[in-house]
């Protein structure tokens, strides 16, 4: 099996691309800069931590995941 996975072609694989989830950024509510903010993988869409909290109602229902309001992309948080 595990020479299987050696002649298996690459081509086939999907490599998903690892970006942050948390950094530091610029808050695109309060247009501040803050040294952690939660960012959307997919538009980069970026919400600081006070943003978030105060707008909790827009972004989450469970407190596990937040909707990204430009691309309804669901995020973990």
């Amino acid at each position: 099996m595990s020479e299987e996975k050696q002649n298996c072609p690459t081509s086939f694989i999907k490599d998903k691309v690892k970006r942050k989830k948390l950094a530091s950024g610029i808050c695109d509510f309060c247009g501040k800069e803050h040294p952690l903010c939660y960012i959307c993988t997919q538009c980069e869409f970026t919400v600081c931590q006070t943003c978030f909290i105060e707008n909790q109602k827009r972004f989450t229902r469970s407190g596990v995941t937040w909707v990204c309001p430009d691309c309804l992309n669901w995020e973990t948080l």
